[in-house]
């Protein structure tokens, strides 16, 4: 599933192509995947594309949104002309499928808004995706969106303590918890870890002030370093950014994927066993180095 990074890349991407298009059409394929109702946004024009943890936003006139959430196998695919569909004229994000090179709507086009100038596609191979039209009230007040806690980087260092420290459950599973702080997912949760030399499994109310203070600068961190090098694209995190191209952080990679490889840190390698594990936490894959991760 992408995380903030990757939804964010899509986002910046995808504001430089979208606004001031006006929607003529909403086309329903798969009424799982719909939300809403169509006649909302049918002649509205784009104004913005927005972000909110891992749901994207098209922000319309007339205080109206469009919701888009990726799930595990969402897609989007941008093709400026109905009549001239070439892969090098698209701008795609999402799960990479077929569906970026062949034609569209596809046996996975779950939604397709036709616009006055090109038409965005959303594919979904295991309809676990949604697309929501609404007034910005209706979305807002989506349950969803309603539970969603703050993003780390929209909070400071002592709410971000106060929020994780009053919690009896393994640090990287309360990260990962959209309701306490949204937008992290496995990859960045335990990259963070592996920054704080916290090990994933240890009781987040369990931690010393200073760990506390290291995890949240390496949340930080690793979200930043991953929308700078546009998300990432790795075994088991399918993602490539609008311009079909794969993300670049995975090649900095702290622990995430990295079973049996040695600990990037120099003291660990001098030392010896500092070889990066994995386990599963929480149902995920959880990786991290022994050696200084305590």
């Amino acid at each position: 599933m992408p995380e903030l990074p990757e939804i964010e890349t899509i986002r910046m991407q995808l504001r430089k192509v979208l606004p001031g298009k006006i929607i003529n059409k909403i086309e329903v394929l798969k009424p799982k995947s719909f939300q809403g109702k169509k006649e909302l946004v049918e002649g509205k024009r784009v104004v913005g594309v927005k972000r909110l943890a891992k749901v994207l936003l098209i922000d319309l006139e007339g205080d109206i949104d469009i919701a888009i959430h990726f799930k595990m196998t969402g897609q989007l695919v941008w093709v400026p002309d109905d009549n001239f569909q070439h892969l090098k004229k698209r701008v795609v994000g999402g799960h990479p499928t077929a569906d970026f090179v062949g034609t569209l709507p596809s046996k996975h086009t779950r939604v397709v808004l036709h616009m006055d100038s090109g038409t965005l596609y959303f594919n979904d191979q295991r309809i676990f995706g949604w697309v929501k039209a609404g007034t910005k009230e209706e979305i807002a007040n989506m349950k969803f969106l309603k539970e969603l806690g703050p993003e780390p980087m929209n909070i400071s260092e002592e709410e971000f303590i106060k929020l994780i420290s009053k919690r009896k459950k393994p640090v990287k599973l309360v990260l990962m918890d959209q309701t306490e702080i949204s937008g992290v997912g496995n990859i960045y949760a335990n990259d963070a870890c592996w920054e704080a030399k916290v090990n994933p499994r240890r009781l987040a109310n369990s931690l010393t002030r200073r760990q506390y203070q290291d995890l949240y600068r390496g949340v930080i961190k690793v979200l930043e370093e991953g929308i700078k090098y546009g998300g990432a694209t790795a075994a088991d995190a399918k993602y490539i950014d609008l311009h079909g191209l794969g993300g670049h952080y995975q090649e900095h990679f702290r622990v995430y994927d990295r079973e049996g490889e040695e600990c990037r840190r120099p003291a660990c390698r001098q030392a010896g066993g500092g070889i990066i594990h994995r386990l599963a936490l929480g149902g995920r894959g959880t990786y991290f180095c022994p050696k200084c991760q305590i």
